[in-house]
């Protein structure tokens, strides 16, 4: 892409979308040597789930979709990238302190869904 070339608001948020689940995933191995975290739902169970950077994708596309149907596509986009590049440190390879805890609400609230959907504590969600 040459520097006259403008980036669209698409472009930006997968790039976002990448850094930051690239982030999330690395410092999850990083910490743990695993690619399974343990997650406190409100009911007080815990949960067990395996991630791969594809779902941590697939958990923010999904956020996105939240949020087109909440706002105008302009704002959404503006939404969106605003907090993708708050989550994210200058250098755009780690999470901010926000960040971590987006993702882990995030991860948190995927579980919940897949657990009203039949899914139970005990077994790994995907």
């Amino acid at each position: 892409m040459s520097i006259n070339e403008k980036v669209s608001p698409q472009q930006k948020i997968e790039r976002y979308r990448q850094r930051q689940a690239a982030a999330r995933y690395e410092a999850m191995i990083q910490k743990t040597g695993s690619n399974c975290v343990l997650v406190n739902l409100p009911d007080g169970t815990l949960a067990t789930v395996e991630l791969s950077q594809q779902s941590l994708l697939d958990a923010l596309k999904y956020f996105e979709d939240v949020v087109y149907g909440e706002y105008s596509r302009a704002e959404s986009e503006e939404l969106i990238i605003k907090l993708y590049s708050s989550n994210l440190t200058k250098h755009g390879d780690r999470l901010t302190e926000a960040g971590n805890a987006f993702m882990n609400d995030l991860i948190k609230q995927t579980v919940m869904m897949a657990k009203e959907q039949g899914l139970s504590g005990e077994q790994t969600v995907h």
